[in-house]
C-alpha cells in the first residue's frame, strides 16, 4: 500500500532516465536508479564545523495574510523556505530550507540517487515558467536508517555547493522548540507541486492544503495496520479523505503555526495509500524525533535567530 505514492515517484524518474538515457548520460535506468555506480559522496568522520557568520534573518515568517487553507494556490514567495528537487533537469520532490546551507527532504526522494545529478531551487512560484530563480547543487546527502520496506526514518540533509542568500523571498523555516509536542489537532499546512488527483500531473503552481494532525493511535486505527505506523511518523488528514498531499509532494514541508506567528517545520511528506482516500491519511516523518541528527550534521549552516 505504501509504495502507491512512491511509484508515482519512480514513474516521474524513470521516464527523465529513458530520455537521458538516449543521449549516452544514463545507458542503465535501473542501476542508476538506485546507486549501483557508487554515487554516493566520499565518506568522512569529520562532522561539519559550527558557521561562525552572523545570520541576520528571521525563520518562518510567512509572506502575506494567513487564511484558511481549503486546496489552493499560494500567492506567489508566500512560503519562501519551500524548495523544488529536479533530478536530470525533471521534477519530483519537495524539500525544505533550514539555513542557508541546508535542506531537509525525504530520504525515499534521495537514497540510492546519484547526488551530483540533484538540483535544488529556491523562490518558485510556477515551476513551468522560464525564469531562472536561486539554483544551488547537492554536494553532499545525509541519510539515518532508512528502508523501503517499512519507510521507518524517511528523512535526509542535504548539503548545498554554495550558501543560499537570504531575504523576503528566500527565508528558511523555523524548527520545533518543543520536542514533546505531539501536535494532535492541529491544522497544519502542507505545500509542494505534487498531482492535484492521485495519479494525475504535478502542478506548475505551488498548491497548500490544510490537514489536522491525528494521534498515533487514531492513525493506527486507520486502514492502515498498527505496525505500519511507528512513533518517528506523524499523521495528518481527514477520516473522509478529500484533501491531502500527493505524488510529487513527497520530501515537502507540514508546517504548524507558533503562538509568536511563525511557522515550525514538523513533517516532511513520507507516504500514503493513494491521495485524499477515505480513511487513509497523509503520513510524515515527525521532525521532532530527529532534531539532534538534524542539528548536529548542519551546524556549518547559519541558521536565523529565535529558530
Amino acid at each position: 500500500m505504501k509504495s502507491l505514492r512512491y511509484l508515482g515517484l519512480l514513474f516521474i524518474l524513470l521516464s527523465a532516465m529513458e530520455k537521458y538515457g538516449q543521449a549516452g548520460v544514463l545507458s542503465d535506468k535501473t542501476k542508476n536508479l538506485f546507486g549501483l555506480f557508487g554515487n554516493k559522496p566520499p565518506s568522512t568522520d569529520k562532522p561539519p564545523s559550527s558557521s561562525d557568520e552572523p545570520c541576520y534573518c528571521s525563520c518562518g515568517v510567512r509572506n502575506g495574510e494567513s487564511r484558511i487553507v481549503g486546496g489552493q494556490t499560494t500567492s506567489v514567495n508566500e512560503f519562501p523556505w519551500i524548495a523544488r528537487l529536479s533530478y536530470l533537469n525533471k521534477f519530483y520532490c519537495g524539500g525544505t530550507l533550514i539555513n542557508d546551507r541546508y535542506v531537509l527532504t525525504a530520504a525515499h526522494c534521495v537514497k540510492g540517487f546519484m547526488w551530483f545529478m540533484i538540483k535544488v531551487t529556491f523562490g518558485e512560484h510556477d515551476r513551468c515558467t522560464e525564469k531562472g530563480p536561486e539554483t544551488r547543487y547537492v554536494v553532499r546527502i545525509m541519510t539515518g536508517d532508512f528502508s523501503f520496506l517499512n519507510f521507518n526514518n524517511d528523512i535526509a540533509l542535504l548539503r548545498l555547493n554554495e550558501r543560499v542568500p537570504l531575504g523576503d523571498t528566500i527565508r528558511p523555516i523555523c524548527l520545533p522548540l518543543m520536542l514533546n509536542n505531539e501536535y494532535v489537532g492541529t491544522n497544519a499546512i502542507v505545500s509542494g507541486w505534487g498531482t492535484l488527483q492521485e495519479n494525475g500531473k504535478p502542478s506548475c503552481l505551488l498548491q497548500e492544503v490544510e490537514v489536522p494532525v491525528m494521534s498515533l493511535q487514531a492513525c493506527r486505527n486507520t486502514s492502515y495496520s498498527p505496525r505500519m505506523i511507528s512513533d518517528n511518523m506523524l499523521c495528518a488528514g481527514y477520516r473522509e479523505g478529500k484533501k491531502d498531499s500527493c505524488q510529487g509532494d513527497s520530501g515537502g514541508p507540514l508546517i504548524a503555526e507558533r503562538e509568536d506567528k511563525k511557522y515550525e517545520l514538523i513533517g516532511i511528506v513520507s507516504w500514503g495509500d493513494g491521495c485524499a482516500r477515505k480513511n487513509k491519511p497523509g503520513v510524515y516523518t515527525r521532525v521532532t524525533r530527529y532534531m539532534d541528527w538534524i542539528l548536529k550534521n548542519s551546524r556549518d549552516g547559519c541558521f536565523c535567530e529565535h529558530n
